[in-house]
């Protein structure tokens, strides 16, 4: 059976919204989907929760970017990682350039800003837990994303949703796909704020129809047996150049890439897909 293009949904001149926790993220998981849809005519939108600033770094000549962990634990987080957020925020903006997104949205700006004016998110941080599996850093610092209260920062994201109307929504299973804090919460995030965006008479209770989690690539996160997936074929040269633009992060050597942790793997334009079940995110009617 050919492996489709475009997920359920996805039709020209419709919006499809990808939420999404660091710069990256977008590129690695879903960006020959992104870039796909893109070139077959949907809106696609991006919003990315925080800029990443404790994320690791690998070029050498931008390792001073990166933040210690020692330096975690002896500071406040005013400014902590503030050009590593800078840097991240232009590959970003290439990134998206390559996949012909010409949407993005930083949570709490734009679209999604509050009332008393824009607020940014920080990067929680993490650390790896003996099962291979992100977790908890042992320092989170103040204004970090997965510390913000859940109802007020998923009605920032529900002001996006009522604003655009979007036919898709994609974003991480619960577990975040590999334990990251801010992927977890982004998960919560997304799903709290379907529900607010719907709750009259802002929507007249309209509900977004089309709701995808991520299959994670990593195999310490199998999914349940007999758990349908939908594989997306996208638009590969549109992947590899994307990666190529998040240099802090992705190495690409060829059709080849490996992140901090040196693990070559090939890349694909292959993406995997759940269609979450509608009735058990909203409630049944």
């Amino acid at each position: 059976m050919e492996t489709p293009a475009l997920l359920p949904g996805t039709a020209p001149g419709d919006t499809m919204l990808f939420v999404h926790a660091h710069p990256d993220d977008e590129t690695i998981v879903t960006g020959a989907t992104m870039a796909a849809s893109a070139s077959a005519g949907a809106n696609v939108v991006l919003v990315t929760c925080t800029r990443g600033e404790l994320g690791e770094v690998i070029p050498a000549e931008l390792a001073h970017l990166e933040v210690k962990t020692a330096d975690v634990a002896a500071n406040d987080g005013a400014a902590l990682g503030a050009g590593l957020a800078f840097e991240r925020e232009r590959e970003l903006a290439a990134a998206l350039s390559e996949l012909g997104v010409d949407r993005h949205i930083w949570l709490g700006q734009d679209l999604t800003a509050p009332s008393g004016g824009p607020v940014v998110f920080r990067d929680s941080g993490m650390q790896w837990g003996p099962d291979g599996r992100a977790m908890a850093a042992s320092t989170i610092l103040p204004g970090s994303f997965s510390r913000a209260g859940l109802p007020e920062t998923a009605a920032l994201l529900a002001a996006a949703i009522r604003a655009l109307r979007p036919t898709v929504v994609v974003t991480y299973a619960a577990d975040g796909g590999y334990g990251h804090p801010d992927h977890v919460w982004t998960h919560r995030l997304t799903m709290a704020a379907l529900r607010q965006a719907a709750e009259p008479p802002a929507m007249d209770a309209w509900r977004v129809p089309y709701l995808y989690s991520i299959v994670s690539d990593r195999p310490e996160r199998p999914l349940e047996a007999g758990m349908p997936r939908l594989a997306i074929e996208g638009d590969l040269a549109a992947k590899t150049a994307a990666m190529q633009a998040h240099r802090t992060q992705i190495t690409v050597d060829g059709a080849r890439y490996a992140l901090s942790d040196d693990v070559w793997k090939d890349i694909s334009a292959v993406e995997e897909f759940v269609a979450l079940d509608l009735d058990a995110v909203y409630g049944t009617p």
